[in-house]
């Protein structure tokens, strides 16, 4: 198994410019470095394409795209288009609003990689 595989993150926006740079921001922060994040766009009419295309271009790791208008409104499409163009070895699936603490990459991947799982599934934390 490869040691240092690329980790897919796939993330649906619409119209979360109030909220996605702290979701990005929890993400570039990664203490594991081998990442791609796909910001699948749902066509938002606000200005979340702008904020996410300021990360990309000082991120390579960020990529931008957006639903194709063949494919139904929604995260669900989305996710799938995000998925069909994703190339790690292992899919993180993450919403707009979630924040990533700084080692949940790799932790999961320790696991995945010392119990040859072919899923870890981790505790979340809400913040009210």
């Amino acid at each position: 198994m490869e040691k240092n595989p690329l980790i897919s993150i796939i993330i649906p926006n619409f119209n979360r410019a109030h909220l996605i740079s702290e979701t990005l921001e929890s993400i570039r922060n990664q203490t594991y470095k081998h990442w791609e994040c796909i910001v699948v766009d749902d066509h938002s009419i606000d200005n979340s394409w702008a904020i996410v295309d300021d990360y990309c271009k000082k991120d390579k790791r960020f990529k931008q795209v957006k639903r194709p208008n063949e494919l139904p409104k929604g995260a669900c499409s989305c996710r799938n288009y995000g998925f069909e163009i994703s190339k790690g070895l292992y899919v993180n699936w993450f919403d707009s609003d979630y924040i990533m603490i700084s080692d949940k990459l790799e932790k999961q991947l320790e696991q995945l990689l010392k119990t040859e799982s072919d899923v870890v599934v981790c505790q979340t934390q809400t913040c009210v």
